[in-house]
């Protein structure tokens, strides 16, 4: 379980940094807004799966 939160907390990290790197918001804010909102279900997945670790 903890492997699998890792590696969604290692995606997160990517596509935040890729992001920000990027200067998505300024070049493509479509691809910009995917990419968000792809980082808040792995921020909502990570958050399930640390409760639900935590209740075993």
């Amino acid at each position: 379980m903890e492997y699998v939160i890792e590696l969604l907390e290692e995606n997160r990290k990517y596509l935040e940094r890729h992001i920000r790197d990027n200067n998505l918001m300024q070049k493509d804010m479509k691809k910009a807004t995917e990419e968000l909102s792809q980082v808040s279900q792995l921020k909502r997945a990570i958050k399930i799966l640390k409760l639900k670790s935590r209740k075993q």
